[in-house]
């Protein structure tokens, strides 16, 4: 299932109806029945402008392909070729749109998009590192600057509603944030804590407690923000279904005294 999943999400997508053309973009010009008046493998200049036959230069850039063949059917009006032309303008190569992936990914790099590129398509192709934490940012800066987060795991099991890529896009995978787990626990080691990982979830990742643990004597190493040294926090039993987990805590589980 996995794989097909997969598969899927690497499939070219469709253009979308409001895909904005760009500069180097190739388009098709169809007037239906007027082969004369139609015009293929039009390029988008730096400029934004095409040439269409030799009725003149439009501009094409910022433009969707609905309101650049209402503009050509106006302009065929104007010229008198003809009364009420059916034109029909599609994008067949798409070179201006780009979306930047980097961090935790296995090919950190620009990524072309066809205006209906998701999140989750972009991200298949890049990968996601085995560093990689459960954090996805996108960085948009169109019309204004946003940053919007993502949990990894709805992303990948499809729960998230797919999320559209606009041109110049910033994706972001940061690294995992983890805690250290030491001391009388069956896998001692660093595991993944995110914004609501509570010291019960953490402990279990690690195996529980060994058979020589003291279970009441659980300390959490805290890094002070003003003093930069660690504060020892004493959590009890009760606590550990609420007590949270920051990056960097490092939890020491001791031995009871036999």
């Amino acid at each position: 299932m996995t794989m097909v999943l997969l598969v899927l999400m690497l499939q070219p997508q469709a253009p979308s109806a409001d895909y904005v053309i760009g500069a180097q973009d190739k388009l098709a010009i169809n007037v239906v029945g007027i082969p004369e008046l139609s015009q293929q493998n039009v390029l988008v200049d730096n400029d934004g402008m095409i040439a269409y036959l030799d009725l003149g230069r439009v501009k094409a850039a910022g433009k969707t392909a609905r309101q650049l063949q209402a503009e050509i059917r106006q302009l065929l009006i104007d010229k008198q070729q003809h009364t009420n032309p059916t034109v029909n303008v599609e994008v067949t190569e798409f070179r201006s749109q780009m979306v930047y992936v980097s961090g935790a990914v296995s090919h950190p790099q620009g990524y072309k998009i066809t205006g209906a590129e998701t999140l989750m398509n972009v991200l298949a192709q890049a990968g996601f590192a085995p560093s990689a934490g459960q954090r996805v940012l996108v960085v948009r800066n169109k019309p204004a600057h946003q940053e919007i987060g993502f949990d990894r795991r709805a992303l990948e099991n499809g729960t998230a509603a797919p999320f559209q890529l606009q041109d110049g896009d910033s994706i972001i995978v940061p690294e995992a944030e983890k805690a250290l787990v030491r001391g009388e626990v069956k896998n001692p080691g660093m595991y993944e804590v995110g914004g609501e990982t509570t010291l019960l979830q953490l402990l279990v990742m690690a195996g529980d407690f060994t058979d020589r643990a003291a279970r009441g004597n659980v300390y959490v190493y805290r890094k002070n923000d003003t003093t930069g040294r660690p504060d020892k926090l004493k959590v009890k039993d009760s606590e550990y279904t609420t007590f949270t987990m920051k990056p960097g805590d490092v939890v020491q589980v001791n031995r009871r005294i036999l």
